[in-house]
């Protein structure tokens, strides 16, 4: 599979992450109105984590050899939503490539860019069941300027860096 052909699926992951960090941003400015209903909110770290994943997804994408189509579906699917995982597939030079210093681990995934800025993102898995576990997370009325300060990282650092990586590889052979 040329790079060619695997820019379009990486183009339709920052695609998709892209708009969906869009909608998180205008809903947090005009439906939630600084509210900080936590129901709300657990939607709107699931949004964060999926799309974050998104973009590390689509410079797997590019680095990765695939034969096709089913290939990176598959291998996509096995990495499944481990942002730490996909983080290793992708290595320190290529995280680094897209602003990203770090990736940690513990109750979220700390995402520490090259400019020492950090984001939070939360466990896709963990975030859509903790009231099974019984966790209840602190919300304060900073959340929303958190989130929004998250937003603006992911977009104008790291989302915007992988669409550049993505496309200087799409042109190489």
């Amino acid at each position: 599979m040329t790079n060619k052909e695997k820019h379009k699926y990486a183009y339709k992951l920052t695609s998709v992450a892209s708009s969906g960090l869009c909608f998180i941003e205008d809903s947090l400015a005009n439906i939630m109105n600084d509210t900080t209903d936590r129901s709300f909110l657990r939607s709107f770290y699931m949004l964060l984590s999926y799309n974050f994943e998104l973009i590390l997804k689509s410079r797997v994408v590019m680095i990765g050899n695939f034969v096709d189509k089913d290939a990176i579906n598959e291998d996509l699917r096995k990495l499944g939503h481990d942002i730490k995982k996909i983080g290793e597939r992708l290595g320190d030079a290529n995280l680094k490539d897209i602003g990203v210093k770090e990736i940690t681990e513990n109750t979220q995934y700390k995402i520490t860019t090259t400019d020492n800025k950090e984001v939070f993102i939360e466990n896709f898995t963990k975030i859509r069941y903790d009231f099974l576990d019984d966790v209840m997370r602190n919300v304060d009325n900073q959340e929303h300027e958190r989130i929004k300060e998250y937003i603006k990282t992911l977009t104008d650092v790291i989302l915007r860096r992988a669409k550049e990586k993505n496309e200087e590889a799409k042109s190489q052979t």
